[in-house]
This record gives structure tokens, C-alpha cells and sequence, in this order.
């Protein structure tokens, strides 16, 4: 499922050890990239599609699909600035063939691909900087598709059956003509492209830049369009936050950021609404999201709610086995549960909700394991069964450390005395947690 998605520019100067002091004069740019940077870190991806205009080009849409991708900034005199990532060559093959039914798809598959510029800058501030996790990446270039093809293709994507959590950093600069000192001329239509793109993030509409002209396009003298479009595509109704604007250089710089799994908005609306209004309210608040596609299939889950700054549990309750017709459904229930029927508390306040912090958990179909080799409690969440008792843990919380003490935690949840004996399925989670900034 995608997480989230992100429009970066890609000027090395931003760059500190490329800028050397100059990177200052983008400082809404800068700022811009932090924000993405926190906003992508609330839900971690596992892997990550990037577009460059950049990247290697082979025709249609070129996907470069390698084991290993690098790259450094030597050819803007700092080598020392660097970054390494894996290759999610399995999934790209399979997001490849998907596509393909579609868009006409150039493929290369390598062992190591470098990186360009278009992909090192904002994958410098959104991966790198020592974080923990780092994601497996698929590499594309947009740049031999039509506007309406790009378009086309953010679409397709929210429509892929991909696995696990994914995430879009659609990278692209605007006009490189907005200014009478651009590196590439000016154009007077340089500025009216900018804001144009900006519109087109701020109301989510994409229209006038599908009506755009050949002539208009090369008078803007941009590299980012196509990445736009497809960002724009894969956000079909949802809420984009256009972050930052500038173009210090003479070149469009823009960022925006969007939410592209609506579990943890849907949990907020019905929590909201439960609370002031009661059940009839968060059910007519619920309908509003039935036309999102992630909300249609079926499927178990868990609604948390916490407070205190997320550091205190407020409410959950969950389901391991799917209990209604769609997720729309699971979680618009569990929601209400968790706020007002978890036994543990006492109802939730009105006047806590802004207090209040959330997550949704999406669990697969249980699976039995016959040996404790299979579990590993930061990847598989556990059920244990025994005497007609059953317990339930969740992967990847904190103090859960080895597998033997994920087991006794379950066990000791549902009553159960000894797990000897017991029946053991693991589960796998995507964790899906509200983003407010």
C-alpha cells in the first residue's frame, strides 16, 4: 500500500557541502526539504519509487531496476557527500509488468546503478543523515511520457498491487527561466509556469496543466512537469500541503507532500464525530470515504489511540480476522470501540481530542508457524491459542525484543498460563500513523 508521497526540487546547492554557505539563499527551500523530511519519517516506507528527469532515459517511461544504487556529489566538488541504497529489484519488476499493460515501459536491469542528481538531493534529506531504515528504491525517468500519460500514470500507480508500504518522491524543478539572470534565459512565461504548478498543488487540480501547449512547455523551460503531473495523479482526491516556493536562482523550486492512505483520516473523522455527535454522525462522516480504493478490500485492524504527547495508550481495540465487508467498515467501527468501549478506560472526552494522537494497524490473514525460527517480533505480530483462550501481539513495539517474550506477553494477555502446547500464527502489519504537523 502507498504511505505517502513527496515533490522535491533537486539543486545541489542546497546541498551543504555543495552550497558552502551558498545553500543559505534557498533557505525556503531548505525549509521546505525538512518539512518533507519530518512528514515522511511518521510513517517509515519500505521501499520507494522515484522519479528524476535525470535518471537514465531509454524511452516511454525507464525504469532503471538495479540491486544497488550509489551516488555521490563529485562532479559538484563534494565526493565526500555520498549515498547508498538497495534496489527493491523484485517489486520493480513486478510494478514494471503492471505498467506495462498501460504505458510503454524501457526496462534495464543492473547490478549497480548510479544515482543522479535528481534522486541523490532530495533522497539526501529523506533517507539519508544517519537514519536507521533505510528503504529499497526503484528508479524511473518520466521524461518520455506525454503530460496526459504522466497524469495517467499517478493514477495507475494508486490502482498497483503492491506490497508491503510504499512511498512516491516525485522529483523535478520548475521553470530554470524566471529571472532576468536564469541559467537558461528568461522567459517571461517562466513565472506564470510557477505559479501554475503551485496552483495546481494548492487546489489539487491538475487541469491547466494538461491543457498546456508544446510551445508552453518550451518556453517554461522546465524538467519537473511530468513529475508534477504524476504526483498529482497518484493524490486524485486527497489533501496535498504545498510547502514552500522560491526560486532564489532563477529556477522554480517547490515542495509539497500528501498522505496517500486515508486509515488514520477516516479514524480521525469518526473518532471526532462519535465523541460529539454519537454513532449515527460518524457514520454518515464514515460514507464519505467509500470511493477511496485502500478502504474497498477486506481486512483485520487495529485502531490505537494514544495521548500525553503519543506517549500514553488511550484506547485499542482491533480485530485479527477481517469482521466486516471492507476496511471502510473495520476501521470506522474499531474506531468508535477504541474511543468509547475499550474496558481498560473510561470513554473518551471531547474535551481530550485534541490531545489525542492515532494510528491504524492493516493486518494480513494469520498464518500457523511450527517453529519459533519463522517469528521475529519487529516483522510479525503473534497470536497464541490454547484451552479456547487466545492472545494477540502486535509486531514492533517497543520493549518486545525476543520472540519468547512476544509469546508470553500474548499469552499472559489472554489468561494463559504456559504457551507449551499452544497454537502459534503469526501476521504481518502495515502501520499506518495519523500525520499532523
Amino acid at each position: 500500500m502507498w504511505y505517502w508521497e513527496c515533490y522535491t526540487p533537486h539543486p545541489p546547492i542546497i546541498i551543504p557541502e555543495v552550497g558552502r554557505g551558498r545553500e543559505a539563499e534557498a533557505s525556503a527551500t531548505i525549509g521546505g526539504m525538512m518539512s518533507l523530511s519530518r512528514l515522511t519519517t511518521i510513517n517509515r516506507a519500505d521501499t520507494i519509487l522515484i522519479l528524476s528527469p535525470h535518471a537514465p532515459f531509454f524511452g516511454g517511461l525507464s525504469m532503471s531496476l538495479a540491486r544497488d544504487y550509489y551516488g555521490d556529489f563529485g562532479m559538484f566538488g563534494a565526493p565526500g557527500a555520498s549515498l547508498s541504497m538497495p534496489g527493491a529489484t523484485q517489486a520493480g519488476e513486478a510494478l514494471a509488468s503492471h505498467l506495462e499493460n498501460k504505458f510503454y515501459v524501457v526496462k534495464r536491469k543492473h547490478e549497480k546503478c548510479p544515482l543522479d542528481h535528481g534522486s541523490l538531493v532530495p533522497l539526501s534529506f529523506i533517507v539519508g543523515a544517519g537514519r536507521p531504515h533505510i528503504p529499497s528504491l526503484v528508479l524511473a525517468n518520466p521524461i518520455g511520457l506525454s503530460p496526459s500519460e504522466a497524469f495517467a500514470l499517478g493514477k495507475a500507480l494508486s490502482e498497483a498491487p503492491v506490497d508491503g508500504s510504499w512511498a512516491l518522491i516525485a522529483s523535478g524543478d520548475l521553470s530554470h527561466r524566471v529571472t532576468r539572470d536564469a541559467p537558461a534565459g528568461y522567459s517571461p512565461f517562466g513565472a506564470e509556469f510557477d505559479r501554475m504548478i503551485v496552483e495546481a498543488f494548492n487546489r489539487n487540480d491538475p487541469s491547466r496543466l494538461l491543457s498546456l501547449q508544446p510551445d508552453e512547455i518550451d518556453r517554461a523551460g522546465e524538467c519537473g512537469l511530468r513529475s508534477a503531473l504524476v504526483f498529482l495523479g497518484l493524490a486524485e482526491g486527497r489533501g496535498i500541503r504545498h510547502i514552500s516556493y522560491e526560486a532564489p536562482f532563477g529556477v522554480g523550486y517547490a515542495t509539497a507532500f500528501a498522505p496517500l492512505h486515508s486509515a488514520p483520516l477516516l479514524a480521525r473523522v469518526v473518532v471526532d464525530e462519535c465523541v460529539r455527535k454519537g454513532r449515527r454522525a460518524a457514520l454518515e462522516a464514515s460514507s464519505r470515504f467509500s470511493a477511496l480504493p485502500e478502504l474497498k478490500s477486506r481486512a483485520a485492524c487495529f485502531v490505537t489511540l494514544k495521548s500525553g504527547g503519543g506517549e500514553q495508550l488511550r484506547g485499542c481495540i482491533g480485530t485479527i480476522l477481517p469482521a466486516r465487508d471492507t476496511l471502510l467498515e473495520e476501521i470506522t467501527e474499531n474506531a468508535q470501540s477504541a474511543a468509547l468501549r475499550d474496558p481498560r478506560f473510561p470513554p473518551v472526552a471531547e474535551e481530550e481530542l485534541e490531545d489525542i494522537s492515532l494510528s491504524v494497524d492493516v493486518l494480513s490473514l494469520p498464518e500457523p508457524v511450527s517453529s519459533l525460527d519463522s517469528l521475529d517480533p519487529a516483522k510479525f505480530g503473534v497470536i497464541v491459542e490454547k484451552n479456547g483462550l487466545r492472545g494477540v501481539l502486535l509486531p514492533a513495539l517497543d520493549g518486545v525484543d525476543s520472540v519468547d517474550q512476544q509469546i508470553a506477553i500474548a499469552a499472559r494477555k489472554a489468561g494463559i498460563q504456559s504457551a507449551e502446547g499452544a497454537s502459534i500464527s503469526r501476521f504481518t502489519v502495515n502501520r499506518i500513523r495519523e500525520v499532523r504537523e
